[in-house]
């Protein structure tokens, strides 16, 4: 069976990779590898080919006590090679199962492995062409001392090596692992007073001026609230979005209503409400969500609950591992699809004095409600400093939906926000490619840029399950920002991989 060497990579580069392979790397053992050839050369028997006396067998060799010819590094049973092959020219090799990129890389007498490890050659399939009656791979080179062949035991089809167990000799797996991958729903609100109004405006103009925020590319109004966060999430430059689109599977929803389900004074059910602007989730979908995330295209109102129980439906219906958050960015205090304003439009059960409070309410049980699906609600605070009621219902919605309020009274506060959340979304949970034995989790060395991670630490590592680990305190902080080597070693009697 053929199987792809691995070794330590950036954790940054685990978020995209798709490699579902497990290598089994392992120390080199005692015994020899021979190649005995099919085909005689030099007019000769080759190695391990019947012979009657010495004139039978290729120059080099010599006829041995069970009528094969035999080389120099001994008999085809022997281990006079060590932990080298006796070749067919009846000498032993040198630099066997050595690291390789290409053949060239190898002694005489060698090629590179699809391994990347120096190796006999032979024949695909064979079965009498390397030592212990080993399968000659399907790359044709025989299994070397630093390689298991997973299900066969690195030894012929249903053979299981001497001392049994399918891995003898071996001492370290590097463990293929893929790190969870944080799915993330912007849900940002679209109502008319996502404006310049409020003082918002002039806290932009102050970041311009103090040269701390550069104007977004909307034509005009490049000071609404609704253009900022547009800005700083999507632009393609700068915005938050586009350097992270290959690590984190966003989803937009963009939402408002107008006057609700209300027609003519009366809730309407066949009108729809709220009503959303739609990014599915996926990779690579920075494009897609610009495109949708129109320049100064509000709308009315802000159906905030209802907009949060659409959103939750979206990311329960998405069965991709990995945590779940939504981002709520919004500056105004709730209405709801029943109750979107007050006023002559609406039914008069709306303009009592305590449906605001039983509207903030419903929007408090929502978020915890999704809360319990296993879905984190994070809450952009995009009004002003001074609207203290409304931050007080923000704090409560975050706190029952598991998350954070984040203060996006300017550009930069906005930006750090959406920074700070979307960083610490990305998971510190690893899948493996297989299980660790029972009992066997001390066993396994985690290395994060090649200093070894304590086992239940509080800035190592834990084992959430066999097929699980997660990294913890500073270890965790400091995957979330990439470009950081990860590497995981368990020993062969300590992990079960996946065969693929």
């Amino acid at each position: 069976m053929a199987s792809k060497h691995r070794k330590a990579s950036s954790f940054r580069g685990l978020v995209l990779s798709s490699c579902c392979v497990l290598a089994l790397g392992v120390a080199c053992g005692s015994n020899p590898e021979l190649w005995r050839s099919d085909e005689p050369f030099d007019g000769s028997s080759g190695l391990g080919e019947p012979c009657e006396s010495a004139d039978d067998c290729a120059a080099g060799l010599q006829c041995g006590d069970d009528g094969k010819c035999v080389g120099a590094c001994g008999a085809v049973t022997g281990s006079s090679c060590g932990p080298e092959a006796c070749l067919v020219s009846g000498l032993c090799s040198e630099g066997l199962a050595s690291d390789c990129d290409k053949t060239s890389d190898c002694n005489e007498g060698l090629v590179c492995s699809d391994l990347g490890r120096c190796a006999v050659p032979c024949e695909p399939s064979a079965t009498d062409a390397c030592k212990d009656d080993a399968t000659c791979k399907a790359d044709g080179t025989c299994p070397t001392d630093r390689d298991i062949v997973l299900g066969l035991g690195g030894a012929g089809p249903g053979v299981d090596p001497p001392g049994g167990g399918g891995a003898a000799n071996c001492i370290d797996v590097d463990v293929d692992f893929e790190p969870q991958v944080p799915t993330v729903l912007l849900l940002i609100d679209r109502s008319g007073s996502m404006t310049d109004e409020k003082d918002f405006g002039d806290a932009v103009q102050e970041a311009v001026d103090a040269g701390t925020y550069e104007l977004g590319d909307c034509p005009m109004n490049n000071d609404w609230r609704w253009n900022v966060v547009r800005d700083v999430l999507m632009h393609p430059a700068k915005g938050i979005v586009k350097p992270l689109e290959d690590r984190v599977r966003f989803g937009l929803s963009l939402y408002s209503s107008r006057n609700g389900r209300i027609v003519d004074g009366v809730p309407d059910p066949n009108k729809a409400c709220p009503e959303l602007i739609d990014v599915p989730i996926a990779f690579s979908n920075h494009e897609a969500m610009l495109d949708h995330f129109k320049c100064n295209d509000i709308s009315d109102d802000t159906p905030t609950g209802e907009s949060l129980l659409a959103a939750a439906a979206t990311l329960n219906a998405f069965t991709e591992p990995g945590p779940k958050v939504i981002v709520l960015a919004t500056d105004g205090e709730p209405d709801s699809c029943d109750c979107p304003d007050r006023g002559n439009t609406v039914p008069a059960a709306c303009n009592a004095a305590d449906v605001p409070q039983m509207i903030k309410d419903q929007v408090v049980a929502t978020a915890e409600q999704i809360h319990g699906d296993d879905i984190t609600v994070h809450v952009i605070n995009v009004s002003s400093p001074g609207e203290a009621t409304l931050q007080q219902h923000l704090a409560d919605v975050a706190l029952a939906g598991g998350g954070q309020v984040y203060d996006g009274f300017s550009p930069g506060a906005l930006g750090e926000a959406f920074e700070e959340i979307i960083n610490g979304v990305r998971s510190c949970v690893i899948d493996l490619d297989g299980e660790i034995a029972d009992g066997k989790e001390s066993t396994g060395t985690v290395t994060l840029d090649g200093e070894v991670l304590v086992l239940d630490d509080a800035d190592g590592w834990q084992v959430n399950s066999p097929s699980q680990i997660e990294l913890l305190g500073a270890a965790c902080e400091a995957i979330k920002k990439g470009g950081h080597d990860l590497a995981i070693k368990f020993p062969c009697e300590s992990f079960e991989p996946v065969v693929h």
